[in-house]
This record gives C-alpha cells, structure tokens and sequence, in this order.
C-alpha cells in the first residue's frame, strides 16, 4: 500500500507543470554576453559605473535585464540548435548582480537574427538622452554605415534619395555631420573593444579628428588597433601637435556654445583634462 501511495505521489508530481520561478532561473543560466555587441553597449565611466554599483547594492536591480532568446546557431556562436538567450540591454547591471548574487529581472524579445538586433540596439541607443556627443555620433554614424552597406535595415523601407540627407533630417543635423559620423565610427571599428569603449567614456586622449583619420587608413583592419600609441607612431593622416592641440579647443569651444545639459558639462571636464595631458 505504501508502495502504491509513493508511486502515486510521484506520478502526480511530474505531471505538475514546471513553475515561472523554476523556469526563469533556468533561462539566466543559459545568459551569453556577445564580444560582437559589445560596440552597441553605451559604457560608464568609473565613477557612473561606481554609483550605479551602489545604487544595486542598497536598492537591487530594479530595470529587467533585456535577452534575446535564440540558439547558439542563430547567434552565430556555433553550428548547434541549443537554445540561449543573448544580453541585449543591462550589461552593466548583469555584471554588478552576477558578482554579488543579486537577483534580477529579465525581459525576452524575439528576432529574426543578428541584424536585427543590432539594429535595434544602435536605435535604443539613439533613444537614449544623456548620450555624450561622441556617443551619439558614433551611433548615427554606425547607423549610416550599416544602412548604406545594406546591412541594417530594422524593416525600414527604402524611400530613396541621399541616406545622408534622410537621416540629417531625422537627427536635426548637417549632411556633413552625418558623414564625418561615419568616418568616426569606421574608424572607432579599428580599435580593439576595450580602447573603442575607452573612448566613447571619453577616457582617451584620442581626439575624435584623429579617429576618423583612421578611418581612412586602407593598411589597418578593423579591431586591429590595440594601443593609443598604435595610431600616433604610424599615421600618415596626423597632424602636427599644433593642429591637434588647436582641433582639441575648436571642441572645447563646441561643447561651451552649445552646453545644455549635465552630461555636457560632465563631458566639458573631460575634454579640458585631456587637453592639459595633451599640452
């Protein structure tokens, strides 16, 4: 009889359905952090990433965490069908929870493949308001590129007509605006991740002249450039330190006559420091 009761008891317990709690922390453990969408995260400085840190620890992580859930296949990691759910959005704040076991929320989104995530991540980047100027360069800049390429189009239907244009209209802009944007971003593509995201926090002496320089250097490929002085000891497009010194303060002017934010006067700071390294 007893035997009866436990083989019964056990019946019914697999026939249960799996709980949402069981299955959401089945998801976190199949979490893959992409090196090839590290470019469409906005990075912290030290001291963002510092405050953010203790915001999680007194309050917990209360933004979910966005996944894409899609197989390893499809995120091109290898030729396999297992499922994963790639970090699309929360980097930082997935980092802070996994260190000090602080739990989290997630958000699933679905999409077609690759492209499109990288298309919806340079948008909900451009969506965001406190973008420095070379974070939001970069963005528009990356977004002509791939449009241009044929690579991103989010569902976008062509209408024709200059690219440049369409989007110097979207963004309130200059056409030349949107195309020294794209020099900028091909030429950040040569920097290895961890030196692009060094100077899209704006901790680089790098000026941005200097980057889009680079991109036009046919000898260098994309994140091939490993150190600042990578770039200083070869190019044949820098100037002299007089023109560099002189381009610095030509942005420090830019950002004075146009400063209307804290993320500008944040920014105002860091570039007056590089320029005292620089001279």
């Amino acid at each position: 009889m007893a035997k009866d009761f436990m083989s019964g008891i056990k019946k019914t317990t697999t026939q249960l359905p799996k709980s949402a709690f069981s299955e959401i922390e089945k998801i976190k453990k199949q979490i893959v952090v992409l090196e090839e969408l590290r470019q469409f995260i906005t990075p912290l400085t030290a001291e963002e990433l510092k405050l953010l840190e203790a915001n999680i620890l007194a309050h917990g992580c209360k933004d979910p965490l966005t996944l894409w859930e899609t197989t390893r296949q499809e995120a091109k990691m290898d030729d396999t069908d297992e499922p994963v759910y790639v970090l699309i959005d929360g980097h930082n704040r997935y980092k802070i929870c996994e260190k000090y076991n602080i739990d989290y929320k997630i958000a699933i989104l679905t999409f077609a493949d690759l492209e499109k995530v990288k298309d919806y991540m340079i948008d909900f980047q451009l969506g965001r308001r406190n973008l420095t100027p070379e974070q939001m360069s970069f963005f528009r800049g990356l977004r002509y590129n791939r449009e241009k390429s044929g690579k991103g189009k989010y569902d976008r239907e062509s209408s024709g007509g200059d690219l440049s244009k369409q989007l110097a209209d979207e963004f309130k802009v200059s056409q030349r605006t949107i195309k020294n944007d794209a020099n900028f971003a091909a030429g950040l593509s040569k920097l290895v991740p961890e030196l692009q995201q060094r100077v899209l926090a704006g901790d680089s002496p790098l000026s941005k002249t200097a980057i889009q320089n680079l991109a036009k250097r046919e000898d260098i490929k994309e994140g091939e450039v490993e150190t600042i002085e990578d770039i200083s000891s070869s190019s044949p497009h820098e100037g002299s330190k007089e023109d560099e010194i002189t381009q610095r303060k030509k942005e420090i002017s830019k950002l004075v006559l146009n400063m209307t934010s804290r993320s500008d006067y944040n920014q105002l700071v860091q570039k007056v420091k590089e320029l005292k390294k620089f001279l």
